[in-house]
């Protein structure tokens, strides 16, 4: 490889880990605002059971040695590790998020401050705590990663630890692991079957898929002769999507020896290029560097392509918190004049609100999630149904008495007149029941749309007047007055339109009377009598008799048929169908007019009326009553959560900047962004060309 060929690769690489650092620092930074508290942020956890070699694989990793070691339960508090590459850091060095003016050189100090955090958060305890600790280290050997080291799965209690250990740790594994924003790095030791592990379980439970879960097999060193991790490693025990990755970490002897990270990192690589299984496979699913570079494009990947759907959640999370700060308002005014000013407007709101919900326009306050009619909507369906069951035209009103009953009743309003002329009476006497039957459903139709609104209006009240308890009571009791003031005048009006139907039987309706200016039933017109055709003359040859027949005589002329005998009617039978007949009709016209005007006296008297006199009726009532200014007052609980939500939209829109100060480097790949591997390919082939090029 040439000199150029070098110094392009040397600069490729420093911009994709440039570029990483600052996909790493950009999460870094949004889980320092708070962000994380609301959204999901990429992150690697690392997953395993207790004893499973998560300590020194972390150390391996950092390339430093500063992790508390014990028995038991040593990691009782998650790890928050944010590793940060420092090519020109002469001696690392680490800080803790609790105290970031503090530098701590010395790593047994590190070691010895994450102890004494965790005992401090558990109070002398064994117990473990989910608040992690959050540690930022820089050294010149680590790479540019974020790690969360959580406790490891246990499942028996050692003295001083709760009972229900194994759910504590699990659940709290769960917490970190079940989010899809989160790397799973799954330690499994190698002396232990796979499918037993406990991480990797867990894992597989979380990310079934196996897409964001990466194995990593420890302890390959300890296993029993004549066995090796060859399968484990090339995924033919339980396939992951990410694969495994093999590494041989510093065993307790090499430990209490005070063995260098360094150290035992290149006796790492030496085991793995003369071992006789492990030297046979490919060498980036073995060693300590080899995991680094895999996590390190794993991340960069899952950070770049979450990133578009953080900016998209964190873009709505804001919209959310100013409609919520909308609703919640400013604060509470002092001054009397602004109480009223902010009341006016509260009033304002409410009404528009009721008036939008029932003309059916659009409110883009209104989040309602219930997708049955509303509104206007609602209550045109209640009028809609209104005499429904009574309007179709094969209804009979009529069909509620018998022959016999129409009969009694045409006798019953005769009196001593003469038999056979109609009497009005009999009509009356039978519709007048029909028609009263109407006004239960007109009333129960009116109530049905006054109880809606009601219901309506305070659920709006309740929304307007969050903010103040105190008070919403009251203006719900003056908006259901005025309300039922309306209520009360409709009715008066509907039960006006239905004694009117009742008392005066009128019509000018040109169908009614055309078809019923007669009692007399319309009998068959006779057929007229055809005109005698005159005689034709007889053909040479022809008779006068047959015709067509010369010589013969003529056939007789036939026998005309009498008449049929007409029919008896019955004329109190008569009188019967045709009274029949006037009451379905009449009923018929009645109900066409009610179910017109009764609608629209409830939609004018009511609805309209509501929607009209609302606002002004409720400012004066509250400005007579005094009290409802003096108890205008705002819970804490409100005052709290504005300050919540405030705290919330500040955050967020901080970290919505932080997003958009560097579009190109953190939405667009550079031409010159290739991964390493696809250099090197490059590069091998050139070289192999060159070869081919010389022997030639």
């Amino acid at each position: 490889m040439s000199k150029e060929q070098q110094k392009e690769e040397t600069s490729l690489k420093g911009e994709l880990f440039e570029n990483l650092r600052a996909l790493i620092s950009l999460i870094d930074q949004l889980r320092d605002l708070g962000v994380s508290d609301y959204i999901k942020l990429p992150r690697i956890a690392v997953l395993g059971s207790q004893s499973a070699g998560k300590s020194s694989l972390l150390e391996n990793i950092v390339g430093l040695d500063f992790l508390p070691r014990g028995e038991g339960i040593v990691t009782r508090r998650p790890l928050e590790m944010r590793l940060i590459h420092k090519p020109e850091a002469g001696k690392p060095w680490a800080i803790f998020e609790n105290n970031k003016d503090e530098k701590f050189f010395d790593f047994d100090k590190v070691r010895q401050n994450i102890v004494d955090l965790t005992d401090k958060s558990t109070n002398g305890t064994k117990d473990i705590n989910p608040e992690p600790i959050v540690m930022t280290i820089f050294s010149s050997d680590c790479p540019d990663l974020t790690l969360i080291d959580l406790p490891g799965i246990t499942r028996i209690p050692l003295p001083g630890q709760r009972a229900d250990i194994e759910k504590v740790t699990l659940d709290m594994a769960k917490s970190y692991c079940a989010d899809e924003r989160t790397i799973i790095l799954a330690v499994c030791p190698a002396n232990q079957d796979l499918s037993t592990s406990d991480g990797l379980k867990l894992a597989m439970d979380l990310d079934p898929t196996g897409k964001r879960t990466l194995g990593v097999i420890t302890k390959i060193d300890m296993m029993d002769l004549g066995t090796d991790a060859r399968k484990m490693l090339l995924g033919q025990e339980i396939p992951l999507a990410l694969g495994y990755v093999g590494v041989k970490n510093r065993n307790q002897k090499e430990i209490n020896e005070k063995v260098r990270v360094a150290v035992a990192l290149e006796r790492e690589q030496n085991y793995f290029k003369t071992h006789p299984i492990y030297s046979t496979i490919p060498q980036d699913l073995l060693g300590t560097k080899s995991l680094t570079t895999k996590l390190t494009n794993i991340l960069y990947k899952h950070i770049k392509g979450s990133l578009p759907q953080i900016i998209k959640e964190i873009d709505g999370k804001i919209k959310d918190c100013e409609l919520k700060l909308l609703e919640l308002g400013p604060g509470l005014p002092r001054d009397k004049e602004e109480k009223m000013h902010t009341i006016w407007n509260m009033l304002t709101e409410y009404t528009d609100n009721l008036n939008n919900q029932l003309r059916g326009k659009y409110d883009y306050k209104i989040r309602s999630k219930d997708q049955s009619l509303q509104g206007g909507a609602r209550i045109k369906t209640i009028m809609n149904k209104l005499y429904e069951d009574v309007s179709s035209k094969t209804y009979r009103a009529s069909k509620f008495y018998s022959e016999k009953e129409i009969r009694e009743a045409i006798k019953l309003h005769q009196g001593d007149t003469i038999p056979g002329f109609p009497s009005f009476d009999s009509f009356l006497y039978l519709i007048m029941p029909q028609l009263e039957k109407l006004k239960d459903p007109a009333i129960e139709a009116l109530n049905e749309i006054f109880t809606y609104i009601d219901s309506l209006s305070n659920s709006i009240l309740k929304r307007v007047f969050v903010r103040f308890p105190t008070i919403l009571e009251e203006i719900s009791e003056i908006s259901s007055k005025v309300l039922n003031d309306q209520r009360v005048k409709t009715q008066s009006v509907v039960e006006n339109l239905i004694d009117a139907e009742l008392g005066y039987i009128f019509t000018n309706d040109q169908d009614y009377l055309t078809l019923n200016a007669s009692i007399i039933p319309q009998e068959d017109e006779e057929k007229p009598v055809q005109p005698a055709q005159p005689a034709q003359p007889a053909q040479p040859g022809q008779a006068t008799g047959q015709p067509g027949q010369a010589g013969q005589p003529a056939a007789p002329a036939p026998k005309q048929q009498p008449p049929p005998p007409k029919r008896e009617e019955d004329p109190e039978k008569i009188l019967v169908q045709e009274l029949s007949r006037r009451i379905d009709s009449y009923f018929r016209l009645v109900v066409r007019n009610l179910r017109d005007g009764i609608p629209k006296a409830i939609g004018f008297f009511l609805v309209r009326a509501t929607q009209e006199q609302m606002q002004f009726q409720l400012y004066n009532e509250i400005m007579k009553n005094s009290q409802v200014m003096q108890s205008m007052d705002e819970p804490e609980y409100i005052t709290q959560e504005r300050d919540t939500i405030k705290k919330t939209l500040a955050t967020l829109k901080q970290a919505q900047k932080l997003l958009k100060q560097d579009p190109q480097q953190t939405f667009q790949q550079s031409k010159k962004q290739i991964t390493i591997a696809e250099k090197a390919k490059t590069t091998a082939n050139r070289f192999i060309n060159a070869v081919k090029d010389a022997i030639k």
